[in-house]
């Protein structure tokens, strides 16, 4: 198949399997999702020909910073991260964030297949890679087919596959929803000229800013048809909110996680035969991550919503153990030798935070040229706050997170505090000398 490149018919059948869409209407067609499983062979054909791809890609530096579907060590919580930087950014700056967020019509199904393989030919791809794409369309291959978008100089794009943002901050609110206005007039023209369908009544514009009063704003036109203000939007996996403050999105992954016990049933049951080791395997790997996704992100939310993950957790552990209920949650803990929650967040957020720094530049490529001081800052502050929230001395002092959050933002700020850079390790040794310097 590679000689001659060439993927034949047969091996492109497939078992389709309907998946439902979640909080969707099940007696719908279109609200399912159809997963094509190929064969064994045609998989293996398909990481060749994706590895490939990815290599011609990567090493001309085709695809835009802004992307990162797709891509090698990049993942939905490191775009998420991008968004909530900057929204954060306007927070600090009393600004308002205005974000569109577009739903592209079955992005991956109803892909311009000539418009592909014509903006391969623009890349001066080989003539045989052409031909095996032709004939062999991979999703990876979107990233391609949308790397053209229009840019405007004040709007950010945060990409992941067909998951498409658009943000603009400014002080005034309605100054922020014409910049929105203006980019989507551009972004028709290029989604008409490459046949790509939106949904406007499934986008989404919301509006982040720590503001009281918001004025009476007008709605945003895609296509002659209004695009509704919302209060929060589920945007890769994580509901983000007006106050960017995840109270909804926690009580969104407790519940999963509740489902998702559930769905384990009589394994994890009081009454099950199962040692109670691999009861605590099923919990570390299955129920745990549901809870702890994007956790890096929101770990600084309040003590309030972060108790829950905790209850939630004490709930599980008492289940697995069939503990009764004069025993005391902290013992359990101790004795199937588990972190407890706020812990636990600490270590990933350590983990996340320290990889940053060894990303490919254009991956961070906004932080790391307008301002990488703050950048850093910032996610040394996420992390010292949850550490500091399961030490005594916070307890000890009484302090609030508000108060820790000014106190650490001044204090990372003084040049005194690059021994303790180093001894959390966030950052490169070159990123030290630039630090040095802006002192």
């Amino acid at each position: 198949m590679l000689e001659r490149c060439y993927f034949p018919q047969c091996r492109k059948t497939a078992v389709v399997v309907p998946l439902p869409k979640p909080d969707q209407d099940p007696n719908l067609p279109q609200n399912y999702r159809p997963i094509s499983l190929l064969s064994s062979l045609s998989k293996v054909y398909e990481s060749v020909l994706l590895k490939r791809l990815n290599q011609f890609l990567d090493n001309n530096n085709i695809i835009i910073s802004e992307q990162f579907g797709f891509r090698k060590n990049l993942s939905t919580s490191h775009q998420l991260l991008r968004v909530t930087e900057l929204i954060f950014d306007g927070f600090a700056k009393s600004e308002t964030t205005g974000a569109l967020f577009l739903d592209v019509a079955k992005a991956f199904d109803k892909i311009w297949h000539d418009g592909l393989l014509a903006t391969l030919m623009r890349l001066s791809c080989s003539v045989q890679f052409i031909k095996m794409t032709h004939s062999f369309l991979t999703s990876p291959v979107f990233n391609i087919y949308v790397n053209d978008i229009p840019n405007l100089p004040r709007s950010h794009l945060p990409f992941f596959a067909d998951d498409t943002a658009i943000l603009t901050k400014h002080k005034h609110p309605d100054i922020a929803v014409q910049a929105l206005q203006t980019y989507v007039s551009q972004l028709q023209i290029w989604l008409t000229n490459w046949k790509i369908k939106v949904n406007p009544s499934k986008c989404a514009c919301l509006l982040f800013t720590k503001k009281r009063n918001m004025p009476v704003l007008n709605p945003i036109q895609i296509f002659g048809q209004p695009v509704p203000f919302v209060s929060e939007y589920k945007y890769l996996g994580s509901i983000l909110e007006e106050k960017l403050n995840f109270d909804s999105h926690i009580q969104r992954v407790v519940t999963k996680a509740k489902n998702s016990s559930f769905a384990l049933g009589r394994l994890i049951a009081p009454k099950s035969t199962l040692a109670t080791k691999h009861k605590l395997l099923l919990y570390k790997t299955i129920v745990r991550p549901v809870m702890l996704y994007g956790s890096p992100l929101w770990g600084t939310a309040s003590i309030r919503n972060l108790r829950k993950l905790q209850f939630f957790q004490n709930q599980q552990l008492a289940r697995i153990v069939n503990a009764p209920w004069y025993v005391k949650r902290k013992l359990i803990h101790q004795d199937l030798k588990i972190d407890p929650v706020l812990d636990f967040m600490k270590i990933i957020s350590k983990k996340f935070f320290e990889k940053l720094p060894r990303f490919p530049t254009h991956c961070c490529n906004f932080y790391l040229t307008t301002q990488p001081f703050l950048f850093f800052a910032r996610d040394l502050e996420r992390c010292w706050i949850i550490h500091m929230r399961t030490s005594r001395q916070l307890k000890d002092v009484g302090m609030s997170t508000q108060w820790l959050r000014v106190w650490t933002r001044n204090f990372i700020r003084n040049s005194y505090v690059l021994a303790l850079f180093n001894l959390l390790r966030c950052a490169t040794p070159a990123f030290f000398r630039e630090l040095q310097i802006l002192n």
